[in-house]
């Protein structure tokens, strides 16, 4: 689009992409890691004065829009009566106040006082321990907030003791995005009291946490008093002392887990049951040979591979789960999960997973997925031939703990089927789609 069709366009229009970015930002605000926190802190600045420099109209929208001036980044540089204006601009909207370490401010900004904590819908402090080791002023009622994170990924010796934000008070709270620093240092009357409509819990690791601290760890996640809707834990490293160390230490009762990175150390220490699992841009997935995963009934794999073959599959270790769903992951991790489905391996069939009814490989967006089909068709006839012909159409639940066929084959974005392999899918597979 032309900067002349910018132009043309109503200003409805205008003012509902504008508000679309300022979401999008703060989405972004609370999703980032802390590699690429520096896109962020780059791009919070400019918006909106950049947009109103473009020209008079859009100039005269910007300023005309208050909710526009809603998502504040605060410096020690800048002055309380500098806070002040900036959130006169905002009128009466709700406001995202963002606070990061780079700007090296001990002093929690002064007009952040119990008024404008009534208005704040997101809030997001790094260095919390580093810069900011007294939150006394960030105290009081905020109903509204809704997102709030708090990070600090460097190991202090000092933390002992600091419990950040114990005084306020977030009814509201729906996501909450914290390192392990934070996850073992906040008040478990705090999370009690703050945790009764959260949807998404996000615990950052980036470096392994010793026995203790998972401990602590286990401790602040079963003060959530209901299961989590979606648990992200993102790159959480333990220390494996020996096998069996935390079973029954951390305990996870949530719909769906999501495990980005580091899943080995993860699954070892954690128990529990969940709806889905998810692994999200995983190399190891060969290490699962190793593990036994958590009660789920679905499980997905997400940009995931292998960086090592498999040179044997165990007998035990199985999971009871129905579904499979793998998406933009490379062939290696593939080839494993067809394996550890049935596929022949080392001239022996050993289904670790025979519950599974249910397969679906999706290629998204310009990923080009390697499918091994001989591997896959092996897998189907092997679970087949393992459950027999007449029991193939039989209610899957009639089957116990017996191997079950496939009975749904789903296939999008791959290379295009020869007819004759597609013949044979759908004589072998109830459910077959592949486009």
């Amino acid at each position: 689009m032309t900067q002349r069709s910018f132009q043309s366009l109503p200003t409805e229009t205008m003012c509902s992409i504008f508000k679309i970015i300022l979401e999008s930002m703060v989405e972004d605000d609370m999703t980032a890691t802390p590699k690429n926190e520096h896109h962020m802190l780059a791009r919070s600045l400019p918006f909106p004065h950049t947009v109103a420099l473009v020209c008079k109209r859009w100039r005269n929208i910007v300023f005309s829009m208050s909710e526009l001036w809603t998502r504040i980044s605060w410096a020690p540089s800048m002055n309380d009566q500098w806070v002040s204006s900036r959130l006169q601009k905002t009128g009466s909207h709700p406001v995202h106040f963002v606070i990061k370490d780079q700007f090296l401010g001990r002093i929690f900004p002064p007009s952040f006082t119990s008024l404008y904590l009534q208005r704040l819908k997101s809030l997001i402090i790094t260095g919390v321990f580093d810069e900011y080791r007294n939150l006394d002023a960030l105290a009081g009622y905020a109903p509204q907030l809704d997102c709030l994170r708090l990070t600090d990924v460097r190991r202090h010796h000092y933390t002992i003791g600091l419990e950040p934000c114990s005084k306020l008070v977030c009814p509201a709270l729906r996501t909450l995005h914290i390192d392990k620093n934070i996850a073992c240092h906040l008040n478990l009357q705090w999370f009690k009291n703050n945790m009764q409509h959260i949807e998404v819990l996000t615990i950052y690791g980036g470096s392994p946490i010793n026995r203790t601290a998972s401990m602590t760890l286990g401790q602040t996640l079963q003060a959530i008093p209901r299961p989590i809707p979606c648990l992200i834990l993102d790159d959480l490293q333990f220390v494996i002392a020996y096998p069996g160390t935390y079973i029954d230490t951390i305990t996870i009762w949530a719909e769906k887990v999501i495990l980005r990175r580091c899943i080995e150390d993860a699954l070892t220490a954690f128990s529990g049951e969940c709806q889905t699992i998810i692994l999200q841009e995983c190399d190891s997935i060969h290490g699962l040979r190793r593990l036994s995963l958590p009660r789920s009934n679905s499980l997905e794999l997400d940009r995931c591979a292998a960086t090592r073959g498999l040179r044997w599959i165990p007998k035990t270790r199985p999971w009871h789960g129905d579904t499979i769903t793998i998406v933009n992951s490379h062939s290696s991790c593939i080839k494993i999960i067809l394996y550890f489905l049935g596929a022949p391996f080392a001239r022996r069939n050993c289904s670790l997973w025979p519950r599974v009814t249910t397969l679906k490989l999706i290629a998204r967006d310009d990923f080009v997925m390697e499918l091994p089909l001989m591997i896959l068709k092996a897998m189907v006839s092997s679970r087949g031939e393992a459950a027999g012909q007449e029991s193939s159409w039989k209610d899957v639940y009639e089957l116990d703990d017996a191997v079950r066929p496939l009975r749904v084959l789903h296939v999008h974005g791959a290379q295009p089927l020869p007819r004759e392999e597609e013949i044979w899918f759908k004589n072998q597979v109830r459910d077959f789609v592949w486009d």
